[in-house]
């Protein structure tokens, strides 16, 4: 009788289970085919001030709907907006908000397909660092605690920030490590109050034993001699061991170009207390060819041939020498380099060029040839001074006067020389920082030239990212003074300054700002004023935008500004991010351009305007 009565008590609820199981999936499956997908269409962050809204979308795994028309709107996942939330709370908590709460209202669409977000953040009040205490388990000098103290992200009667606690340690470690104490230890604690809003952290600072580096081993070079490996190295036997001269080493003999790989491996001897490196190199092919092609609205079709032999008769000398063409200029230079000639971070260049070109302004021929010395200080910086002697044969240009028709061949001597000054973040697309350079060149008779005149130009350039958009601007100005019984006009037509193309004034025809003749060819001047500013912005992916205001303008005449004569060029553009720079569109629109010039003017090329 038992028997009976429990077979169907523990069969009869399975069979059910296995049924409901079933049925639910069925059920599942039929709601998902017939929903509708729900799409976002907006995302409001409303009531966070103390982090930025960039940071904030960065924390979040719900995807922001684009600003782009084009592109399709995201689908929206409730459980996921939830667990945002909770990753926003925490980003604020690394901050110092510990009390931030962050919630979310939905408002859909009628149809039900669509939904609006909206997320309200309550910051809170944040904590605040009150109390910071250092202590030293060991001997380092006072110059070495004055950097801790400067360094360190956490400062007191500031907001704590868990971020920054950890930076510090970090930050304190790798001044020691700086220093010559590469074994540091550091412990520490915060004791937070959350009730009364205050911190108070504490560090125990062990520094260990003071290094310094001791034998200083090569290894790997064939064909590049030791000596030339030696004289970059920033760091000498029985000075105080730094890391940062270790890694910045390793970066010099990397950028000299003759090594595949430069790897610095440290070996510490803690009886002697001396810290012993071995530079293990491995050498790459110090003869390389290199091939290019392109395209510009000025040059169209373009082409260059470059051969580069480095290290030449071993004595770290470089060789390069260069063939380019295009439409309007053709150009042979050979080049050969001495580094070290002043010094680290200097060289002695001897250059000869070749020259052909067929601009708006001029056709010739000309021959240079130039002794440089240049030198490189405090890694921004960069000056050099030349000495060049030119022979040019111009053979044909426009002109004003039959005297300066009279004018075909040109001997030159000439001293030019620049300082520069870069903090930009990239060369070929930069985002932030500044460049500053100016630059001097100056002939005369008394050294054997055709004309006296001093020339020079300053260039200022500026770059700063908020969110995804850079905003840049760059300012030129020029001035050719002749002197003694040079005249204005004496001048050669390819010393003169010229503006209008896909680097200067983008709304006018290449060379076309500025003084023309009657048949509205370009002559060049002695005066250059040239402004730009502009707009960058993503797209899509790698596609970017540009809106851009050129003006300024070339005048004949040495120190004539004319500022009623400014022109002004506004326009749009496109741009591709390649590995090789971007590519570039733009479309520059003449707001007052003399009579004949076309307003609209097209421009493709690679690489920034600037």
């Amino acid at each position: 009788m038992n028997k009976l009565f429990y077979i169907p008590l523990l069969y009869v609820p399975l069979f059910f289970f296995n049924l409901n199981i079933n049925s639910s999936i069925a059920i599942e499956n039929s709601s998902n085919e017939d929903r509708t997908t729900e799409r976002i269409t907006k995302i409001m962050i409303k009531g966070g001030k103390a982090i930025s809204r960039k940071k904030i979308k960065e924390s979040m795994a719900t995807e922001f709907p684009s600003i782009k028309p084009w592109v399709k709107k995201p689908e929206f996942h409730e459980e996921i907006l939830k667990d945002d939330m909770i990753r926003i709370k925490n980003l604020y908590n690394k901050n110092g908000y510990y009390d931030a709460t962050a919630k979310y209202e939905l408002k859909y669409s009628k149809e039900g397909n669509t939904v609006e977000i909206e997320i309200n953040i309550s910051e809170g009040k944040p904590v605040i660092l009150t109390e910071l205490n250092l202590n030293y388990k060991g001997e380092i000098s006072e110059l070495t605690r004055k950097k801790i103290i400067e360094s360190i992200p956490l400062k007191v009667n500031e907001t704590f920030s868990q971020l920054n606690y950890e930076i510090t340690k970090n930050v304190i470690s790798n001044n020691l490590s700086d220093e010559g104490h590469p074994k540091a230890e550091v412990l520490g604690e915060a004791l937070v109050n959350r009730r009364e809003k205050r911190v108070k952290a504490s560090f125990t600072i062990i520094p260990g034993q003071l290094y310094k580096f001791g034998k200083i081993n090569i290894e790997g070079n064939e064909k590049v001699k030791t000596d030339l490996i030696k004289r970059e190295i920033l760091y000498k036997r029985g000075k105080i061991y730094s890391l940062q001269k270790v890694n910045d080493t390793e970066a010099k003999l990397f950028q000299l170009g003759f090594f595949r790989s430069v790897i610095i491996d440290t070996n510490f001897n803690d009886q002697e207390r001396f810290a012993d490196t071995v530079i293990r190199v491995s050498e790459r092919k110090l003869g390389t060819v290199k091939i290019g092609a392109g395209f510009g609205t000025e040059d169209k079709l373009r082409g260059q041939i470059i051969w580069i032999e480095r290290n030449l008769f071993g004595s770290g000398r470089t060789l390069l020498t260069s063939v380019k063409a295009s439409f309007i200029t053709q150009r042979f230079q050979t080049q050969i380099i001495q580094p070290y000639i002043i010094g680290r971070n200097s060289d002695l260049s001897i250059n000869l060029d070749v020259e052909r070109d067929d601009v708006p302004s001029f056709e010739g021929f000309t021959l240079i040839n130039t002794l440089r010395i240049s030198k490189r200080f405090k890694d921004i910086y960069n000056a050099f001074g030349a000495f060049n002697i030119q022979f040019a044969k111009v053979q044909s240009s426009n002109v004003r006067t039959p005297e300066e028709e009279s004018r075909g061949d040109f001997f030159l001597t000439f001293i030019n020389g620049a300082i520069e000054r870069f903090t930009t973040d990239s060369i070929l697309n930069p985002t932030s920082g500044t460049s500053i350079s100016v630059g001097l060149e100056s002939s005369s008779k008394a050294i054997g030239s055709d004309v006296n005149y001093v020339k020079g130009i300053i260039d200022l350039r500026g770059f700063k990212a908020l969110s995804n958009v850079v905003f840049a601007k760059r300012i030129s100005i020029g001035v050719i003074q002749p002197f003694g019984s040079t005249e204005t006009l004496d001048i050669p037509i390819f010393k003169r300054f010229f503006a209008g193309g896909s680097n200067s004034m983008r709304g006018f025809p290449f060379q076309k700002l500025g003084p023309l003749n009657r048949k509205d060819e370009p002559l060049g001047g002695n005066s250059l004023l040239i402004a730009s500013f502009e707009t960058r912005f993503p797209l899509y992916k790698d596609l970017g935008g540009v809106i851009f205001f050129d003006y300024g303008n070339v005048y004949t005449k040495q120190w004539d500004f004319g500022f009623g004569d400014i022109k002004y060029a506004p326009g749009i553009g496109l741009r591709y991010n390649t590995l090789i720079g971007p590519i570039r569109f733009d479309v520059g629109y003449a707001l007052n351009p003399e009579p004949g010039i076309n307003r609209f003017q097209y421009w493709i090329s690679i690489g920034q305007a600037f």
